[in-house]
């Protein structure tokens, strides 16, 4: 299960991951696609939104829950979206999946796959070095690194396992905040302007670095969200790709190792 759960992370960009629905049947099988306008393949990159304003039906009209939706995309199913007229996605449509996106699925888990045991490889290695600036317009370096423990997560707006994760990762930032040996670094691959509309709904107490894609690739970041935690000379002691429950707890114990 957990090896599908990455897999989602990463090949479908965590869209449609977790997503809250009430499992209510329609009288007709279309009308809840009324006033509604299919956004097509090519616009699905581009899309900006919050997965928990969408509702997801299966095609007979029955809105999905949350395990039901999990059993489509973990087959391999990929949703149509829909839009409303103000432009907002708002409805998106889960059919069981072709075989034909059942083997695309297969294949991509393999490449994940590989793409992980390959990310392990920099655990030891020195963290590449970067000179950012964070979300407050403060210039952020690798010398800032130096002497420390840092704990870094990548993330990005859309990524509703990295928002899930939230919460325990600011109790981990809650439990430090007295140690100055220990600092916390969110690299988020967003562009900063399209934050501040994130944070009026969610909080991240991680010093947040936007604009970081071209970090994260630095990285071989594969999958979000990827949490590392970097040792007193910079080096990479531990890495994670992908929501895992409990992670800070995991976080924490490399944490005290290093103290």
């Amino acid at each position: 299960m957990r090896t599908k759960t990455i897999l989602q992370t990463v090949c479908l960009c965590m869209l449609f991951i977790l997503v809250s629905c009430k499992n209510e049947k329609t009288t007709d099988k279309t009308s809840f696609l009324d006033g509604l306008t299919e956004i097509p393949n090519e616009e699905m990159e581009s899309l900006s939104f919050e997965i928990e304003d969408v509702t997801f039906y299966n095609e007979e009209g029955n809105s999905l829950t949350q395990d039901e939706a999990m059993e489509y995309l973990n087959g391999g199913s990929f949703p149509k979206l829909y839009k409303n007229k103000s432009g907002e996605v708002s409805v998106g449509v889960l059919a069981p999946p072709s075989e034909e996106q059942k083997a695309e699925m297969t294949k991509m888990m393999a490449q994940f796959e590989e793409q992980e045991a390959k990310l392990q490889e920099s655990v030891g290695q020195p963290l590449p070095k970067f000179n950012l600036v964070d979300y407050d317009g403060k210039e952020v370096t690798s010398s800032d690194l130096k002497g420390k423990i840092t704990v870094i997560n990548f993330w990005f707006k859309e990524c509703k396992p990295c928002i899930h994760e939230m919460p325990e990762l600011n109790e981990l930032v809650a439990t430090y905040k007295d140690n100055p040996n220990v600092q916390f670094i969110g690299f988020s691959t967003t562009a900063k302007d399209r934050l501040p509309s994130f944070f009026e709904k969610h909080t991240f107490d991680y010093r947040i670095v936007p604009d970081s894609m071209p970090y994260a690739i630095e990285n071989g970041i594969t999958g979000y969200p990827t949490n590392m935690v970097i040792d007193q000379e910079g080096n990479i002691v531990f890495l994670k790709t992908g929501f895992i429950p409990g992670i800070a707890d995991t976080i924490k114990e490399e944490i005290e190792n290093l103290l």
